[in-house]
């Protein structure tokens, strides 16, 4: 029966989002350019987006899961766990992000940036309870300052954005993002090559748990976006880019 079942709830899934990207290719979609015209150069950034058509339709798959998976999902973490521990859970993950921040400060040169977070990181691991507090907000040097990545090292050496992308299930992104993800993976410790989990389970699992303690967050603002927009893939594309390009050093376009 279980098997059976989840075939069924399996072909239901990829008949909707079939359903969704034929919607996609077959209507015409007014994007905010071609809504406000020339104007939109004032308001909007200047994106490359060569792959729009391909974008829409991996956008319409990702709001489908969102809507319908993810957003039911985070509303019942939300309502079962406690605020306090739902924001405990969400530092502990970012704790572990250390070294990922670390790197991004490093590439740029930026070692008082590094040193900071160093010192947050030793503060939260340790007073913190392995980050599930964050002492070290309040303590004088080592108060929170803005996130580095590698995304942003990057584009402080000049790396331009690339055209842009939408990922399956992660959303907007930009080549020299990608690329920068793909760092990021390599350097966090709950990964491989690095690795703390020896067990693909273990790994798997913590994903898992880091997927879940992020999806409140994320999902609540993606719904905020999305009502607020004419039309919002352009209104995502628009946003991302803005703020990526306003938390580099040097934007390279």
């Amino acid at each position: 029966m279980k098997a059976s079942f989840s075939k069924i709830l399996a072909s239901f899934l990829l008949t909707q989002i079939a359903l969704f990207s034929s919607e996609v290719v077959e209507e015409s979609v007014i994007s905010d350019e071609e809504l406000f015209g020339e104007e939109f150069a004032d308001i909007g950034p200047v994106v490359q987006d060569p792959l729009e058509s391909l974008n829409r339709v991996i956008f319409q798959i990702n709001n489908f899961l969102y809507i319908n998976v993810l957003d039911p999902f985070a509303t019942g973490y939300s309502l079962i766990v406690p605020d306090r521990v739902e924001k405990s859970a969400s530092h502990f993950f970012r704790n572990l992000k250390y070294p990922v921040r670390l790197f991004g400060n490093l590439l740029q040169g930026e070692f008082a940036g590094a040193w900071v977070e160093t010192g947050r990181f030793v503060i939260n691991s340790t007073v913190g309870l392995a980050g599930l507090f964050t002492p070290a907000d309040k303590v004088e040097g080592f108060q929170p300052i803005s996130a580095e990545d590698i995304g942003r090292a990057l584009a402080s050496w000049g790396v331009g954005e690339g055209p842009y992308f939408v990922v399956p299930l992660l959303g907007p992104s930009n080549l020299r993002d990608i690329i920068g993800l793909m760092g990021a993976r390599v350097v966090h410790p709950l990964n491989e090559p690095f690795s703390v989990w020896h067990e693909w389970e273990e790994r798997f699992a913590s994903g898992a748990a880091e997927f879940t303690v992020n999806s409140p967050s994320f999902i609540n603002g993606y719904i905020v976006l999305k009502e607020m927009a004419i039309d919002p893939y352009s209104s995502i594309r628009n946003a991302y880019t803005d703020g990526r390009r306003a938390t580099t050093r040097k934007s390279a376009r």
